[in-house]
């Protein structure tokens, strides 16, 4: 059974006793932390729910293993002829985080995901939804007059 989390503005897909690197969470070392924003949900039989946005009856349970720093990356600017040069560094705080476990309320349905069957790569969605087409007016561009004849 896999899953895809979404924590802050990246989405990740994981599995129990996965360890992902995820941007730094307000969270001590060591402590429990509780995903509730699961977008999709695979299991073993390769029945796929699909959370609108996302779904209620599934949570992920994760440890903080603790907080590191990314690598140094370099910025250079520079403007020509100007005598301009400055150097900078950022390093990115990241998280790290390993899956305990994925809780699947209520059997494996919720009311407010679509049932998928998974054929091959292609997904087929069970239950239909109807898209309203936004009509698009044409507007007329009015041509340019032709000048009358210049004779002079």
């Amino acid at each position: 059974m896999y899953v895809i989390i979404q924590i802050g503005s990246t989405q990740y897909k994981v599995k129990e006793k996965d360890e992902i690197l995820v941007d730094q969470l307000k969270v001590e070392e060591g402590k429990n932390y509780k995903i509730d924003q699961v977008l999709l949900c695979v299991d073993e039989a390769k029945k796929v729910l699909i959370g609108f946005p996302y779904l209620e009856n599934v949570k992920v349970e994760a440890r903080v293993l603790g907080h590191e720093k990314g690598e140094k990356i370099r910025g250079f600017k520079m403007k020509a002829k100007k005598k301009y040069q400055r150097t900078f560094g950022h390093r990115s705080l990241y998280t790290r985080l390993r899956i305990l476990k994925i809780n699947v309320l209520n059997g494996f349905t919720a009311s407010d995901a679509k049932v998928a069957k998974v054929l091959k790569k292609d997904v087929v969605l069970e239950k239909k939804t109807v898209i309203k087409k936004i009509a698009v007016k044409s507007v007329k561009v009015a041509k340019p007059k032709k000048l009358a004849d210049a004779k002079a």
